[in-house]
């Protein structure tokens, strides 16, 4: 089959897992919210153990039943697993947690509400502007948001209320994709685990962020792709197999394509995970130009190769971050991003899910295991030598294992591509962690605990081979009488550790879940009065400075201060507009507010939303970064007098509630 060939076939394959996956997520979330629960209450994770049982056990039986020819099993059942498996999981999971609310985790408060105004902004408009300003060039990859937006707009749903089975279906996906990846890999039985283990690892490490999951599901296969393309560089040059990689014929370029295209969309996406994948796949093709330095021409054929996927990832990078890059080389003024000075409690240790007490703890540690025991064969073959002659010692002679009993299992060339990619995800994200440790004596981070759910899900995928590999081993080790009592116990072992990793909630999923619920309802009083003292004007044409950041949600308002500063593009410079604010609040009168308002160096707001404070004082609560402090943000009360707005011919007051709505005539 040809490059070309192979790329649409696998193109095909991959659109038509997200279809199937799409629809099973999507009807998976309608039956189950169809469901009547009293709430709060734990009904809902009573029935979701139920049925993380009945699944672990449907699922057992379509891994374990034999083909129509007797021998492994039928392909198309294990497509329909890989594929609709992962989503039935994710959605139902999610669905039962966030069950009684229109709210995905969190609700409107922190990083979420930037991301719902995201969705509701590309609802209303395909245009690539900034979520909150309408004067900066945008700064966050608005890739997913982008495409949640569209299709809310086609739906005829609302942003906000389209978020929450948006995030969810997401999720759901992610497994599906990734078993279709791993089928390219790895024999389909052993890639429906693969994908099956992705979708639990996903809804209990990331479902927070969907948008993020939905790239680092695929990360360790575009390692594994990237180590198979050095393997190819080296064959082709020196006509021996790549190290590690087994005879692997076949051109480089569509393997330079797949990276590029992951790189290039991760771009568009989320920056950091870019960043890493971009760090880590440059590394272990630079290293592989090292471990060649001996043959000039192999060195030089990687590193053209990584040139490669550099210039075409870029270009696809540039659909979006072109007007950012030409905003900064135009010479628009732009103050450093805070994000990076996040630091949470969860940054300061370092991932072991392998000591954790637990069944994915379990898994994790198979993994780790399997991983040294793959790379490092050497040694690892002393230890399982000493124990399968302590097993024959004590039982008698195994005997010899036929082809039609062995346990799922890879070609040992493959599996060590695949320990290596898995160790390097590893390395390099305890690396990170390293680095970003370093970085804190200036104050900042790097994120490490974004890399979390890559050791989580780089450790379960190990474990999963892992456990194939112990399975077969205590086989080939076992009298032939009693190999169906191994494999019966190793199924049981296996099918209850499942249920166990499947039925879990975490713990901040659950406090997530509680605030979704608690989210306080849409602000239909102020949303009503904007609208009917701003006729013939749409949301987008409005910019608005609110005390309740909620209405970016639900309306697509621009803003003339975002509601954190971690949530602010550079270019909007937050810290002028925060002193452009203070300027205003200490304007004598009506006419003096309205001059300082015409000639400030931002598109000053049309409509201001304030709230009546004792006093008589009209207040707007902003945020002033104080990260890397643990509390993040203080409170700082801008106060305006209702005098500032009593000229009727330049603006028009409403109070709703205990707000007051303010628009310029």
């Amino acid at each position: 089959m040809t490059g070309a060939r192979l790329l649409i076939r696998r193109g095909t394959e991959l659109l038509a897992a997200l279809v199937v996956a799409t629809l099973v997520g999507g009807l998976t979330l309608a039956a189950v919210d169809r469901l009547s629960f009293a709430q709060p209450s734990w009904l809902p994770r009573a029935f979701g153990a139920t049925l993380a049982a009945g699944f672990v056990a449907l699922a057992g039986w379509l891994l374990l039943r034999r083909g129509r020819d007797g021998r492994g099993t039928d392909e198309r059942g294990l497509w329909l697993l890989g594929t609709a498996g992962p989503a039935f999981l994710a959605a139902g999971h999610l669905g039962l947690v966030l069950h009684g609310t229109p709210h995905y985790l969190f609700g409107l408060g922190g990083d979420q509400l930037n991301r719902v105004a995201y969705v509701t902004r590309f609802a209303d408009s395909p245009a690539l502007d900034d979520v909150f300003y309408a004067d900066a060039a945008p700064f966050y990859p608005p890739q997913w948001f982008w495409v949640g937006g569209r299709l809310a707009a086609l739906a005829g749903v609302d942003g906000w209320e389209f978020y929450k089975p948006y995030a969810i279906v997401t999720m759901a996906i992610a497994g599906a994709i990734a078993f279709v990846a791993w089928r390219w890999l790895v024999p389909a039985r052993i890639a429906a685990l693969l994908g099956l283990a992705t979708s639990v690892v996903g809804v209990h490490t990331n479902a927070y962020e969907p948008y993020s999951w939905i790239l680092i599901c695929l990360l360790p296969q575009v390692v594994v792709a990237t180590l198979l393309l050095c393997g190819r560089v080296r064959s082709g040059r020196d006509g021996a197999p790549g190290e590690g990689v087994g005879a692997d014929p076949g051109p480089t370029w569509p393997l330079v394509v797949t990276i590029s295209v992951y790189l290039g969309w991760a771009a568009l996406g989320y920056t950091l995970i870019a960043g890493f994948a971009a760090l880590v796949a440059g590394l272990v093709v630079v290293g592989a130009a090292w471990l060649s330095r001996a043959d000039r021409g192999v060195a030089v054929a990687l590193l053209a190769h990584l040139a490669a996927v550099a210039a075409i990832s870029a270009a696809l990078a540039l659909v979006f971050w072109h007007r950012f890059l030409l905003a900064v080389l135009g010479g628009a003024g732009t103050e450093p991003s805070v994000a990076y000075d996040f630091a949470p409690e969860s940054a300061t240790r370092w991932p072991l899910p392998m000591f954790e007490p637990s069944a994915t703890g379990v898994l994790s540690l198979l993994g780790l295991v399997w991983i040294l025991a793959t790379v490092w064969p050497r040694g690892a073959g002393r230890v399982a030598g000493w124990g399968a002659e302590s097993v024959r010692h004590r039982v008698g002679p195994a005997g010899t294992v036929r082809d039609d009993d062995e346990v799922a299992s890879l070609p040992a060339d493959r599996a060590l591509v695949i320990a290596r990619a898995l160790a390097v995800l590893v390395a390099a994200s305890f690396g990170w962690f390293v680095l970003s440790g370093l970085r804190a004596v200036t104050g900042s981070t790097l994120l490490p605990f974004r890399m979390i759910p890559v050791v989580g899900l780089a450790l379960a995928l190990a474990g999963v081979l892992g456990g194939l590999a112990l399975a077969r081993w205590a086989v080939a080790t076992t009298p032939r009488p009693s190999r169906g009592r191994v494999r019966a116990v190793a199924v049981v072992l296996a099918g209850l550790a499942a249920v166990q990793s499947v039925q879990h909630v975490s713990e901040e999923d659950a406090q997530f879940a509680a605030v979704a619920r608690a989210q306080s309802p849409v602000p239909h009083g102020v949303l009503g009065a904007i609208d009917a003292m701003t006729p013939g004007r749409g949301p987008s044409d409005l910019v608005v400075v609110t005390a309740d950041h909620t209405l970016y949600a639900y309306r697509p308002y621009f803003t003339f201060q975002a509601p954190a500063q971690a949530y602010a593009a550079p270019t909007g410079r937050y810290e002028e507009r925060l002193d452009q604010l203070r300027r205003w609040a200490a304007a004598a009168g009506p006419a003096e507010l309205t001059a300082a308002l015409d000639s400030g160096p931002f598109r000053a707001p049309d409509v201001f939303v304030l709230d009546r404070a004792d006093g008589g004082w009209l207040t707007l609560p902003v945020l002033v970064n104080v990260m890397p402090l643990e509390h993040n943000n203080e409170t700082e009360q801008i106060r305006f007098a209702p005098r500032q707005f009593a000229d009727p011919t330049l603006f028009d007051v409403r109070e709703v509630g205990s707000r007051v709505v303010i628009v310029r005539r």
